[in-house]
């Protein structure tokens, strides 16, 4: 039981470590796209290349903004 329990901690920090080393950039492309697939106004397919497009952006500029 407790190796779950440090099993689920270490989770959790791995999870919020990763989020934070999203750039400002990439956190707007992951805004925008949950905005695209919850609002219906294309398919969550074209949603996800749409965020795609915007990530290779904010690569090549260096995480400024696209």
């Amino acid at each position: 039981m407790p190796s779950r329990i440090l099993f689920a901690i270490a989770l959790l920090l791995a999870s919020t470590t990763t989020l934070s080393k999203m750039s400002e950039c990439e956190t707007r492309c992951e805004k925008n796209y949950k905005s695209c697939a919850t609002g219906g106004k294309m398919s969550e397919r074209a949603c996800a290349v749409e965020r795609e497009k915007c990530r290779k952006t904010c690569v090549k500029k260096g995480g400024s903004a696209p």
